[in-house]
């Protein structure tokens, strides 16, 4: 008896830890679309276990990493490794409405951002009122999470500058921000994506007078290493203060020894240089000698490079794959008083720099994030919430806690 040639072929099945292997290395934008392969295929990309591989391989990845650029409420974004190598690229918009959050487009706002991982978290800062609202958000997904205001918090004492950072020890990401109580005591507030809940740290200033007097004056904040690094005014040298995420302690880091210090209140800004904490800083023995030096903290302080001043501090950004190239944001003065913002390339070896086309007479923000299928379950939730209130150890600890949210708050796609 004759067999066809069809009932000859052999199936060929690709193993499924192979299957997740290759997807693994994919961008999101095409993983999104395969979700519509096979209820298989969008069953496994829409696994927080499979977003959590993915997440952690883009981050080895440098192409995989972002720079977000907000002005004007434009919010544009662009790979860091194509601005390293072309001045014009110019960016991506990137969809930010965001319902049930008003503060978004109004005037007399501050907006601000922090990231860390592939997550970033805006606030908004309403600098008539002294209030403020917050959202975390991946850019990669568009999807995000209204944070929900402590209702304990007097806004009246609240100074401004906030964290953003991932606690290792309980695979959490937390927001921190500051307000005084009084001259004496300040109040750290602590709120936790994992169980959707806020918590106070009080800091005497008695025993803690360098991390009390930081954090009156923050005014930007970066993540390294599960640690939060403020950077603040001040006008003498003071150590670098940072608060670990997983034993919710502040520290103390000492400056390179061999800095000169000059002026600390607008000239010396905290940044990343890959994985490491980056301190560039303006020093000389006077104001008609002036320089910029960027430092990398490793296992001790390294000098990476001595640049030009060019009337400003710049901070930094991202670096390239490379290593020899790193951005960072300007904050100029231009001929009308007006400030000016632009990113800036330097080359580390040749010591010179060159203009991207990111400027702004208006204030600009930049963040990087890495892509990512994280998705937090999209809300308008300003006001879905309810309190428990209680006694936690102190007078004024309380947990706001909205309906439907538990320790699962990261899921695959949406």
């Amino acid at each position: 008896m004759r067999i066809c040639k069809a009932q000859r072929r052999r199936s060929f099945t690709i193993p499924n830890e192979l299957v997740e292997e290759i997807l693994s290395r994919l961008p999101v934008k095409s993983l999104m679309r395969f979700k519509c392969v096979s209820k298989a295929w969008h069953t496994l990309i829409s696994s927080h276990r499979f977003a959590k591989s993915h997440s952690q391989r883009a981050s080895q990845n440098p192409n995989r990493m972002n720079v977000l650029v907000l002005t004007d409420n434009c919010v544009l974004s662009a790979g860091c490794e194509a601005l390293f190598q072309s001045r014009a690229i110019h960016g991506q918009p990137v969809d930010v409405d965001f319902p049930g959050f008003p503060l978004w487009g109004e005037k007399h706002v501050e907006t601000n951002l922090a990231s860390c991982n592939s997550l970033v978290c805006i606030e908004l800062h309403n600098v008539d009122k002294w209030t403020a609202q917050y959202l975390v958000w991946n850019p990669s997904t568009k999807s995000y999470k209204n944070i929900p205001s402590p209702t304990s918090t007097p806004d009246s004492y609240w100074f401004g500058g906030f964290g953003f950072g991932y606690d290792y020890s309980t695979d959490d990401y937390k927001i921190l921000r500051p307000y005084d109580i009084d001259i004496h005591v300040s109040t750290i507030e602590i709120f936790s994506l994992k169980t959707f809940t806020w918590k106070t740290i009080l800091v005497d200033m008695d025993n803690n007078f360098f991390i009390r007097s930081s954090i009156q004056n923050i005014k930007k904040t970066i993540y390294c290493n599960g640690a939060i690094y403020l950077s603040y005014k001040y006008f003498w040298k003071p150590p670098i203060i940072y608060f670990d995420l997983a034993d919710e302690i502040f520290h103390e880091l000492s400056w390179p020894e061999s800095v000169s210090y000059y002026d600390t209140s607008k000239t010396w800004e905290l940044g990343t240089f890959g994985e490491h904490l980056c301190l560039s800083v303006c020093t000389g023995e006077s104001r008609n000698a002036l320089c910029i030096q960027l430092w990398v903290m490793k296992e001790s302080w390294t000098r990476l490079a001595t640049i030009p001043y060019r009337g400003t501090c710049p901070r930094p950004i991202c670096v390239s794959k490379n290593g020899e190239k790193i951005l960072l944001r300007e904050k100029q003065v231009g001929k009308n008083s007006e400030y000016i913002f632009k990113l800036i390339v330097i080359n580390l070896k040749k010591k010179a720099y060159r203009k991207t086309r990111y400027d702004s007479k208006t204030i600009m923000e930049a963040t990087t994030y890495v892509e990512s299928l994280y998705s937090l379950d999209c809300n308008d939730g300003l006001n879905q919430h309810f309190q428990e209130e209680g006694s936690k150890g102190h007078k004024g600890n309380q947990e706001v806690c909205p309906k439907g949210y538990g320790d699962n708050y990261f899921q695959g796609g949406c």
